[in-house]
């Protein structure tokens, strides 16, 4: 059985070489590049190394205390499908959690009923619930007030911004009686003159795109745009206005 089974990945992993060498030979200049991640092949790799792939390699997870109001995680208690490139290599359709509090990725340990957090370190990038994260060290060109971690990036253009999600354990008292619940709190950045600042309200924004502030003022009137009631939506709006604007 190892014996046949060995066999197989041989024959997968020669698969693979010869679809990326092919894919190679086929490519021309200006067409569109292979996605050999995204290939049956490289679905049927994985599939056949099993809990042998690379990514199930971390510690084991500790669930967060079910007294806390609320949630940890980013959009659902449940494991949901996403995209990771790991130590390098890139797994698809991974069922997974992403943890706000502790800022750690789990998954579950493949045909097994307990979940391990992934090595932060390893992860550079991941795609969940279509949003889309990438490590930043704190020693990076992105700014000094940035703290290692992951961060969304929520729009990619030259005036780019990143959001820092972020769930803390917030403690409240009623009566005498103490409860824990988890607290959003975001933190927003936008790329400017080469590094990234952060942003907290309208002034804030108008104060770094003050080149084009009244065009900015008609431009969220018009647009039934709003900082207080969806700060995200208008940054992200206001970003790519401005871009447009000094493109």
């Amino acid at each position: 059985m190892i014996l046949f089974r060995s066999a197989i990945l041989s024959l997968i992993f020669c698969t693979l070489l010869w679809v990326n060498s092919s894919s190679a030979q086929d490519h021309t200049e200006g067409s569109p590049k292979p996605t050999l991640p995204n290939s049956y092949p490289v679905k049927l790799y994985y599939n056949a190394i099993g809990e042998n792939a690379h990514i199930y390699n971390g510690y084991e997870y500790m669930t967060p205390d079910s007294r806390i109001k609320g949630s940890p995680y980013f959009f659902t208690f449940n494991l949901f499908p996403g995209n990771i490139t790991y130590d390098s290599s890139f797994y698809q359709d991974i069922p997974m959690l992403y943890d706000l509090v502790r800022d750690l990725i789990v998954i579950k340990q493949l045909n097994q009923n307990f979940k391990i957090s992934l090595i932060s370190e390893k992860v550079s990038s991941f795609t969940f619930q279509n949003h889309d994260f990438i490590r930043v060290n704190q020693d990076s060109v992105y700014g000094v007030d940035m703290v290692t971690g992951f961060y969304e990036r929520a729009y990619t253009g030259k005036s780019a911004v990143l959001i820092k999600r972020k769930k803390i354990i917030f403690e409240t008292i009623e009566y005498s009686t103490s409860s824990n619940q988890y607290k959003v709190q975001d933190v927003y950045y936008v790329a400017f003159n080469g590094k990234y600042v952060v942003v907290t309200n309208k002034k804030s924004v108008l104060k770094l795109f003050n080149s084009k502030k009244s065009q900015i003022k008609s431009y969220l009137r018009k647009n039934k745009l709003d900082f207080k009631s969806d700060f995200e939506k208008t940054l992200i709006a206001t970003s790519r206005y401005y871009d447009q604007l000094t493109s």
